[in-house]
């Protein structure tokens, strides 16, 4: 494989495959996949420490003289710009200059006494506006190391040791006592290292006979947690948030802003231009479609687009999803991940996919044969660049649409992060009410819709069909006020054994274990879940969770769903390539589910769904069975006669931008919470 650093050549790909858009244009964040990287401007950087989160904890930012301590309410602070900047509880805020942060207890002034408990190394160009870490991330950072580890154990049990608050568990208060401590007495501060937690605990609290120890002299002054007997139970705290810290909505490119060419010998279509991303993309950088998901438990679920092309006039382009088995393991490396096609009757792609996200991005480290710059991690990381293992690069292999590619750059960044410690009596509270229904909605058609009988009156038409399209329906299709509504089939509705229009779907709450939290799926009959692996598929999580001021009940939890299980059986569950982010409503016995902002949700607007599998093969499907025309060009969407348009519309077609409402509910359908159910 070659990578030629030449958008023009790229769009010229592009453009034969996407319908007429034209990529050339485009700008990303970061630096392109594969392409040499040129220095940009970043702004203020926030860090959160978190399982558990930590008041008065002690942090530096690198390149200053200041040491600040976590407070826990927000406060406010002044940016290098003179801007008013938000701080909120538990972060900590470094300038732009910043090239790292350290956290520690004690003075950290200088000639002043301190422990170390880590330090995070930010990207030298483009770091994020925030960062969520544990403390796997301070060990070696920019790569998170394993939780099992001692040093971890030590410090997770040090930070839960020097609590003076036993009613938060899940916030840890540090004492002025302990800071002055190390500062007046370092003799006090023993190795964090060390392999034996009993030998570290006998250090550092219980000592030998006439030695005083740490905790020892502490304890004396101030009343404190100390240090637990049992090391794992302050661990199993980081080890939560860190499988919270990995999960949320990434995306994934290969050759979007530079031209690939594969010049593989081996390969019947030598020298064709390449690419493949996940979601797809338009020529202004806007995803086409929801970005991949990554499951708390490490699953990795996501729909995008494959491309192979010699010229404009013989693109080619194909559905491809990550393959069941992807996931995300503990130190954030891609393992058993592939990338498959998806679309009916295809097998033409399947790519191995390798890589390792540091601070939330995969590096791939390539340069381009032509290119000018630096790669993406020298520009970020230039002193750890060539520390970077292979299995650690980002990378395709394997076969892109029926022919050998090997080598493709892949970079990856998070798109959006859940919050890292949702609210287990939240969680608890959503898995002893299930199991609930999701049933798709779609804009009933006027005279052209195939199934008028399905029909009902949209709730809220003002909100649901609001004229300024910010609602779930477009308010007019051709003309047509959109005032009803009916339930969504999928690819499969029209089989012998047709999958159901419904889902049931049912929340985990394991405490401590990876599938705390992750939502389930049952068949594509309909039927409810029992247990994962045997009849039930994850298909998201509990994302966010919103408690009443005591924190002792659940308002409201946000759902995040992506239905893609299992990407080389598409028929699993119904509605196979369906994202929904809703909010579900616990004060209401049904548990609707709304969009998540405030406002909407208090307004009653129903989640929305987005499907990226069931038009985009539909839409392919029925262009295919036109006839050809005389000038021998190719058909299009627009030569489609106006019920098939209007179909592909309500089903969600993802160039309009817009799906339909959800149906969610307590209990089964027919149920007394079932919006479709008659009425008694």
């Amino acid at each position: 494989m070659r990578v030629l650093f030449a958008l023009t050549a790229l769009s010229i790909a592009l453009v034969g495959c996407n319908g007429g858009e034209d990529f050339s244009g485009a700008t990303v964040r970061g630096c392109p996949a594969g392409a040499g990287c040129t220095p940009t401007s970043r702004g203020e950087v926030l860090v959160e420490l978190v399982g558990p989160r930590v008041v008065n904890l002690g942090y530096k930012c690198g390149g200053t003289s200041v040491v600040f301590f976590t407070q826990e309410t927000e406060t406010t602070s002044v940016t290098t710009n003179g801007e008013s900047v938000t701080v909120p509880a538990y972060h900590a805020l470094c300038p732009s200059s910043s090239q790292s942060i350290e956290f520690f207890v004690g003075s950290g002034l200088f000639e002043g006494n301190f422990a170390s408990l880590g330090t995070i190394l930010f990207p030298k160009q483009e770091a994020l506006e925030k960062y969520t870490v544990t403390l796997a991330d301070l060990e070696n950072s920019p790569w998170r190391e394993s939780s099992d580890l001692p040093q971890t154990r030590n410090i997770a049990a040090l930070i839960s040791g020097l609590d003076t608050d036993a009613m938060t568990p899940d916030v840890v208060t540090i004492p002025d006592e302990a800071h002055d401590l190390v500062d007046d007495q370092p003799g006090l501060v023993k190795p964090l290292n060390t392999a034996v937690y009993d030998n570290f605990r006998n250090d550092w609290s219980v000592g030998d006979a006439g030695d005083d120890t740490f905790f020892e002299v502490l304890s004396s002054q101030v009343a404190v947690a100390g240090l637990n007997p049992d090391g794992d139970i302050p661990l199993a705290l980081v080890k939560g948030a860190n499988r919270y810290t990995s999960a949320g909505n990434y995306s994934f490119r290969s050759c979007l802003f530079i031209t690939c060419q594969d010049d593989n010998p081996n390969s019947a279509a030598e020298n064709d231009i390449v690419s493949v991303n996940l979601p797809g993309r338009l020529s202004n950088d806007a995803s086409l479609g929801e970005p991949p998901l990554i499951l708390p438990n490490g699953k990795v679920m996501g729909l995008g687009f494959a491309a192979r092309a010699s010229s404009a006039a013989d693109g080619r382009q194909e559905l491809v999803a990550f393959g069941p088995d992807s996931r995300l393991n503990d130190l954030l490396q891609l393992e058993n991940a592939t990338i498959v096609s998806i679309e009916p009757g295809s097998a033409d792609t399947d790519l191995t996919v390798q890589g390792r996200f540091l601070n939330k991005l995969i590096y791939n480290n390539f340069q381009p044969e032509n290119s000018v710059g630096t790669t993406d991690i020298e520009v970020n990381y230039p002193d750890i660049a060539a520390l970077l293992a292979d299995e650690d690069k980002g990378a395709l292999d394997g076969e892109l649409l029926s022919d050998a590619v090997v080598d493709l750059p892949l970079s990856g960044e998070i798109e959006a992060a859940p919050q890292p410690d949702p609210n287990q009596v939240a969680i608890q509270n959503l898995a002893d009410n299930g199991p609930y229904t999701l049933r798709l909605m779609r804009a009933c058609l006027g005279a052209n819709e195939p199934t008028p009988a399905e029909c009902s009156d949209i709730p809220n038409p003002d909100l649901e069909a609001a004229a300024d399209g910010s609602g779930n329906y477009f308010p007019e299709i051709n003309s047509n006020t959109t005032t009803q509504e009916q339930p969504k089939g999928d690819y499969y509705s029209g089989d012998a054994s047709p999958s159901s229009t419904d889902i049931c779907l049912q929340v985990i709450s394991d405490p401590g274990q990876p599938d705390n939290g992750i939502v389930m799926a049952g068949d594509f009959e309909g039927n409810c879940p029992n247990a994962l692996g045997v009849d039930g598929w994850a298909v998201g999580f509990v994302s966010r969770t919103f408690m009443n001021d005591a924190g002792t009940e659940a308002n409201s939890a946000n759902l995040s769903l992506f239905i893609a299980p299992d990407a080389t059986a598409p028929k699993t569950t119904s509605h196979f390539g369906v994202t929904v982010l809703g909010r579900v409503d616990m004060q209401d016995a049904c548990r609707p589910m709304f969009r998540l902002s405030d406002a909407n949700f208090d307004d009653g607007l129903r989640a929305a769904w987005i499907d990226g599998f069931y038009p985009y093969v539909l839409e392919k499907e029925l262009i295919a069975a036109l006839p050809d025309k005389a000038d021998g060009s190719d058909n299009t969407y627009l030569d489609l006669d106006e019920a098939d348009q209007e179909l592909l519309i309500v089903l969600g077609k993802l160039a309009f931008g817009k799906g339909g409402a959800v149906q969610f509910f307590a209990g089964l359908p027919g149920g007394g919470c079932d919006p479709l159910a008659p009425a008694p």
